[in-house]
């Protein structure tokens, strides 16, 4: 941080030039061995494709009560894999995973309708929210660090 006064305000007045981004995105960007990010990209993958094939065949066998919802499940299981597959150099997708987490939880509990939208609303701005923190995390991950 640097301090600067500006000479024409008969007060001086103190500017503070900080990061272009906040704390959150730079804890975020931090880069993981290649191969630990690899892995756990590949787990959330496939646990992904797991709920999906897992929520497909239960509704198939007129089940859908034994599974998560489907249009839940493969919305939110493509915006994690891809966010996962395209950030494995960084854990970043993480508020991504916890928001779809929430959704799909909030999909399955039992609310009053406005309820059930106002937070199926708030769990898909986390999870786009989290997608939005995870590109910044990855275009910050590639700047050299001093």
């Amino acid at each position: 941080m640097s301090q600067a006064q500006i000479a024409s305000s008969p007060y001086p007045v103190e500017v503070v030039e900080d990061d272009e981004v906040g704390g959150l995105v730079r804890s975020l960007s931090a880069e993981l061995p290649s191969a630990l990010g690899n892995l756990l990209a590949t787990i959330v993958v496939l646990a992904t494709l797991v709920f999906g094939i897992w929520s497909l065949v239960a509704t198939w066998t007129y089940q859908p009560q034994n599974a998560l919802p489907l249009f839940q499940v493969a919305v939110a299981g493509t915006v994690v894999a891809l966010n996962a597959l395209y950030a494995r150099r960084t854990f970043s997708y993480v508020i991504t995973l916890i928001g779809a987490i929430l959704w799909l939880w909030v999909s399955v509990t039992p609310f009053l309708p406005f309820w059930q939208v106002v937070l199926q609303a708030v769990t898909v701005t986390i999870m786009l929210a989290g997608v939005v923190f995870s590109l910044a995390a990855v275009a910050l991950s590639k700047k050299p660090r001093f």
